[in-house]
């Protein structure tokens, strides 16, 4: 697995087709870099996912749905965040883990969604552990939902119907 999707991006069904890895930034308004505007021990998740010890919350910037009544309009339309390099993504993974969090909790992952990927490896070489939750609007590819399931068994909390 490579980061070659992002040549001709096809990641979301919008299939824009920009070559983010040049810079160009897609309908999502994500380039190459990877951007996050939070991550935290978010202990107010569904109870299934927070459980006691709270969820290890990636909140990525930008969104491939661009809804005018988002619950998290400055960081999904206005590209609140800053950006990381997939090593320190793959660190952030690591730091929740030692808070003792029941799982890794990527909210609006699609545009990012093979970063995310390499980031997992490099966490894993770490001793990432715990589960992934790939938590999405909705508007996803099967063929990436595919390659997020082969490759790292993460947990669809919306999806699972496509793999069962």
């Amino acid at each position: 697995m490579s980061l070659e999707q992002y040549i001709k991006c096809e990641i979301c069904p919008h299939k824009c087709k920009v070559n983010r890895l040049e810079g160009k930034i897609g309908r999502c308004k994500c380039n190459d870099k990877i951007k996050i505007a939070l991550a935290s021990v978010h202990m107010y998740e569904e109870p299934c996912i927070s459980g006691k010890n709270g969820s290890g919350t990636v909140f990525f910037s930008n969104c491939n749905m661009n809804c005018k009544f988002c619950q998290n309009y400055e960081i999904s339309q206005q590209s609140k965040g800053y950006e990381i390099e997939i090593e320190d993504l793959a660190d952030i993974f690591i730091n929740l883990q030692s808070k003792g969090v029941n799982n890794i909790n990527l909210v609006t992952p699609t545009t990012y969604a093979y970063q995310i990927i390499e980031a997992i490896k490099i966490a894993k070489e770490k001793g990432l552990k715990i589960p992934i939750i790939y938590n999405s609007n909705g508007y996803e590819t099967v063929g990436t939902l595919q390659d997020l399931k082969r490759l790292y068994r993460c947990i669809f909390t919306r999806f699972e119907i496509f793999f069962k």
